[in-house]
């Protein structure tokens, strides 16, 4: 059923798409630079639109596949709407958080998963939940070296660091000393590489007493 109806779903998305592109080109042939623009600017609307009740859709889907009883972390039918929706809208950031890790470490697939999730980073480059996403699912699936997730956890705290104040929930900026303790740690090739993990740590348990966040486990 499943199946079936994403590809419906798809059609009438770019149906849609298609006779309100034409109408809005017509104009745009008509009125000039001005309206050419408006053109673009009302297909990404549009598609941001689309992207959101397909999301939704999928929340849907989530919670009905778990209500039958079955695994969410071998869920796989939803993943083609998932594509659907980040090419409606490139910088739908949920859609490469979820996907990404879903498939990195709930399937298996980590190339393909942390593939989206570095096309995610380039889509959404001020956006700290995909790049903390990035960080940990580099660190979790251990694809690449310690070096990639300590690069990666630094472009998040930079990130937190230019929203200081703007940013309600950074529960995480520990839990990122604590991600860079344990690269650090595994990071043998690198020059005292321990005393810097050490450092690290205590900069976490800093951190997190300083604002009485939660604890972030590592462990996988």
């Amino acid at each position: 059923m499943k199946g079936r109806t994403v590809p419906f779903i798809a059609a009438v998305i770019f149906l849609t798409i298609a006779v309100y592109s034409g109408r809005l080109a017509s104009q745009a042939a008509l009125s000039g630079n001005i309206a050419t623009e408006a053109v673009s600017k009302g297909i990404g609307q549009i598609g941001s639109f689309l992207a959101d009740i397909l999301w939704l859709q999928l929340d849907q889907y989530h919670h009905i596949w778990m209500y039958q009883g079955n695994e969410w972390m071998t869920a796989t039918d939803y993943l083609p709407q998932l594509w659907l929706i980040i090419k409606l809208d490139p910088t739908f950031a949920e859609a490469y958080i979820d996907g990404g890790y879903h498939l990195a470490i709930n399937l298996d697939q980590k190339y393909e998963g942390i593939r989206l999730l570095q096309e995610g980073v380039k889509q959404c480059p001020e956006n700290e939940l995909v790049l903390w996403e990035y960080a940990v699912v580099l660190w979790e699936s251990e694809y690449y070296s310690p070096r990639e997730t300590e690069e990666a956890t630094w472009q998040y705290l930079r990130i937190v660091r230019d929203k200081r104040g703007l940013i309600e929930d950074r529960w995480n900026e520990g839990n990122a000393y604590m991600l860079l303790e344990k690269a650090f740690e595994q990071d043998s090739l690198r020059r005292n590489n321990l005393e810097i993990s050490r450092r690290y740590s205590n900069r976490s348990s800093f951190v997190r007493r300083a604002r009485g966040q939660g604890i972030w486990t590592t462990e996988h």
